[in-house]
């Protein structure tokens, strides 16, 4: 049996999840990941940019919603994935719970609220209109954070509205489909994401392992598995080698899918601190990857008409691999910004 390396891992990974052979389409993007994150929606958007053939009129895509889920973090999930996202995630013993029984208010008096403004009145509405539609006592401390806007979509009363100035806007939720189920789930995430562990799934999934026990057993029971350090490593399926042409350098922006979907961050690290990339209060770095692993990490920032890319080398870079990556870096900037940019390297 081969042994894998990091960097195999690494490759696999990078295939398995569009990075390499495009998605088609955003449909099939989204929902084959099971949403990207969306904590900042530009970039989510350079996420789904690099895996998807073709980003043009995604805010006109109306099988697209903004919703919270895995971790109870916003994502942009597709509509089919609605239900079963919400239906998992309400079960779960988390903080927004925990925070409306720690300011003593009955949190179903407030969705019901909602619930009774959307059956007279079917328009999208902002954050600040749903604050004035609920009972006042305490509103301002249960829309804390998007507290009941989690609540209310975990309870499928509404849904966000993926929009291009990336306004707080909420509408009824209309979405009847409801076939997709937690085996499916399971396989899409060691499909997608796989090689991973068992830890990895509950990692990011963020469900506790009594709760999704069957669906996981079965997968791993007839699925293959790497046996990497001792460690079981499952996927659906594995490319070959010969046939990954990689187009370097890989440019991962800040909660890529990938930089949030697994336990063991070794596979990525290339021997670095994960701290540069994991930072507190959850923050997670961009990251730039060559064929010998992590090499810098990167963010972005709008000043006037311009971009200005912020690189941090963690290798020295070559004259050759800026010149790549300010090209790849030319085409997010058209694609995404629309504005000329600027590279700032430091270190190296």
């Amino acid at each position: 049996m081969k042994n894998y390396s990091n960097l195999d891992l690494q490759r696999i990974r990078l295939y398995n999840n569009g990075l390499i052979e495009k998605f088609d389409n955003i449909d099939m993007c989204i929902e084959s990941l099971i949403g990207v994150q969306c904590q900042y929606q530009t970039y989510a958007l350079i996420s789904i940019y690099n895996r998807t053939k073709n980003i043009n009129n995604i805010f006109n895509n109306v099988n697209l919603i903004k919703s919270w889920g895995q971790r109870t973090t916003l994502h942009i999930y597709h509509k089919n994935d609605y239900n079963l996202i919400s239906d998992l995630y309400r079960q779960s013993d988390n903080w927004v719970y925990k925070y409306a029984k720690n300011l003593k208010i009955d949190y179903n008096d407030y969705l019901d609220s909602i619930t009774s403004f959307f059956k007279d009145n079917k328009k999208v509405i902002s954050k600040s209109e749903i604050q004035k539609i609920i009972p006042k006592y305490k509103s301002k401390e249960i829309m804390e954070w998007s507290g009941l806007l989690i609540l209310a979509t975990y309870h499928k009363i509404l849904y966000g509205v993926l929009n291009k100035e990336d306004q707080k806007l909420y509408k009824s939720n209309d979405i009847s489909t409801n076939n997709k189920t937690i085996s499916d789930l399971v396989y899409r995430y060691f499909k997608y994401y796989g090689p991973a562990t068992k830890q990895d799934f509950l990692h990011w999934s963020g469900l506790k392992y009594k709760d999704v026990k069957k669906e996981l057993v079965e997968y791993m029971e007839n699925s293959n598995y790497l046996d990497i350090n001792g460690e079981k490593y499952y996927y659906t399926s594995l490319p070959d080698f010969n046939e990954i042409k990689i187009n370097y350098p890989i440019i991962l922006g800040k909660f890529d899918p990938l930089l949030i979907s697994y336990n063991d961050k070794e596979w990525l690290l290339n021997g670095f601190d994960k701290s540069l990339i994991w930072k507190k209060a959850g923050q997670i770095e961009g990251v730039i990857l060559t064929n010998k692993g992590l090499c810098g990490i990167w963010h972005y920032k709008l000043k006037g008409n311009k971009v200005i890319f912020n690189i941090i080398e963690l290798t020295v870079f070559t004259k050759t691999m800026k010149n790549q990556l300010e090209k790849k870096i030319t085409k997010i900037s058209k694609s995404i910004f629309g504005k000329e940019f600027i590279i700032i390297y430091h270190g190296g």
